[in-house]
Formats: structure tokens, sequence, C-alpha cells
């Protein structure tokens, strides 16, 4: 049977390359797919054979075109890290703020959580700290809460979790884009009405496609179409008071040490 490595080498060169690779391609390109992401190395090989980089070349001159393509993509996802992270950040920090003032505590989730632990339904929570809460808000709490501790709290973080900005770092973001969706009475009036106003739909849709685009890029797969996604955060960012186009100058522009390397490459390694 052939290895998990290989399995993905002879989809590559069947589908990707076109061509039957010799004993020694097949060695040369597994021991390369030890280390790279095999989502962008499939879209480096796709790329290279739409635009006829390999043909009539040698299989080193096809190996340098091909790990060329496949770094510029990692490069490519590297230039987007500065708007994943203001656009998560904002938006947790804004969770985090607004969810607090709105039921009056710091850990405004506890009663849904102490509803959870004596066994009730987080539904059954029909107020927090005097303010009413509807159910599916109630539902969502409690979902959020069986994931970062467990259905059984076997996993407890919570205890020492004090405020909305640790229990909005333990969310995933789709729950921070939840937890506006079910409690759109508070986020619609300040940050998404007139002169521009976002519908709910509108929103969920394109926190979505920040999210979506996030989580492929965080698991080394390609995106496409990442202008519809620059766009997307940047056009919710604005409705927070946050200019994308200033953090992201600001960010990219920051004067940094770069990393020391101490060993030389040698040799074939000088790709890797």
């Amino acid at each position: 049977m052939p290895t998990a490595s290989q399995r993905v080498l002879l989809d590559f060169f069947s589908n990707d390359l076109h061509f039957t690779p010799t004993p020694g391609q097949i060695d040369r390109f597994e021991r390369d797919l030890h280390l790279v992401s095999p989502y962008l190395m499939s879209a480096a090989l796709k790329e290279a054979a739409a635009n006829r980089g390999l043909v009539g070349r040698r299989f080193d001159e096809q190996r340098a075109t091909i790990l060329g393509i496949y770094y510029r993509k990692v490069a490519e996802h590297a230039q987007l890290f500065p708007i994943f992270h203001s656009f998560e950040t904002a938006f947790r920090s804004t969770v985090a703020v607004e969810l607090e003032t709105h039921y009056g505590r710091p850990a405004w989730w506890m009663p849904v959580r102490t509803a959870l632990m004596r066994g009730d339904a987080a539904r059954s929570v029909t107020h927090i700290h005097g303010v009413r809460i509807a159910s599916d808000a109630a539902h969502l709490i409690g979902r959020i809460i069986y994931a970062i501790e467990g259905e059984r709290f076997q996993k407890p973080q919570l205890n020492a979790v004090v405020d909305g900005y640790a229990f909005a770092e333990l969310c995933d973001l789709s729950h921070i884009g939840d937890l506006v969706t079910n409690h759109w009475s508070v986020f619609s009036p300040r940050y998404f009405q007139p002169p521009r106003p976002v519908t709910l739909n509108e929103f969920h849709s394109k926190f979505r496609i920040v999210r979506d685009a996030r989580n492929d890029i965080y698991h080394h797969k390609s995106v496409a179409r990442m202008r519809n996604v620059v766009i997307s955060a940047e056009q919710l960012l604005e409705r927070l008071g946050y200019s994308l186009a200033f953090g992201y100058a600001k960010i990219t522009g920051a004067r940094l040490s770069h990393p020391v390397f101490r060993i030389t490459p040698v040799g074939q390694s000088n790709l890797f």
C-alpha cells in the first residue's frame, strides 16, 4: 500500500502534471512533500501547469519553478495575517465590551453556566442579572460553554475567567460572529445603522467570508477571490471605527529585527 505522501504524489502527477515520473523524481518529490502543505503544493502545480512553466524543462528546473510558486503562495498567506489579526482582535474586544455593558457584569455568561451545571437547559435562563435574554442567545452561550469546557465540564477553564475579554479569547471566531447576530439588537443600533446600514444577513455573510478564509489560510489551504475577503473585512471593521488600511500600513511598515538563522543550507536543501 502506498504511503500517504505517495498517494498524494500519484494524484499530483496524474491530475496536475500529466506525466509519469521516474523513480528518482518520485523520491525527490516525496521528500519535498514531507515538508510542505499538500494543498498549497497542489495549487502551485496547477498554476505551473496552466502557465506551461514546466514544458520542455529539466526536472531540477521544474522543481525550482514549482517551489518558487509554492513559496510565493506562502508569502501571500503571510501578507494576509495583519488583516485577520485586525479583524479577529477588533471583534473579540468589541463583543467583550458590549456584552459586559449590556448585561452589567464582567462574567455575564455565568448564569447560563450555573444552569447547565445543575442539569438545566441553557434556554431555561430568561434573564441575566435582570436583563432579558432571548432563548436562542441563551442556547448559543450554552453551546459556547460546552465547546470550551466539555458537556461534562471536564475542562473547567471558566472558573478562572473573570471578564469578557478572557471569555472571548476562549471562543472560536464563529462563536464571536454568532454572539453578534444573536445580540443584533445590542450591536446593530451602535454599529450597523445609517448612513450605510448593514442588515443581519449581510453581516452574517461578510463575517463568514472572512472567517472561512482565515480558517483555510491558518490550515495552509489556498483561498480564491481574496479581494472579496479583504473588502468584507474592511467594510465590517469600518463600522467598528477601525480603519483596516491604517492598521495594515502600521503593521507592515513597522521596523523589525529579522530572525537570525545559524544553519547554512547545503546542496539541494537550499530550496527547503
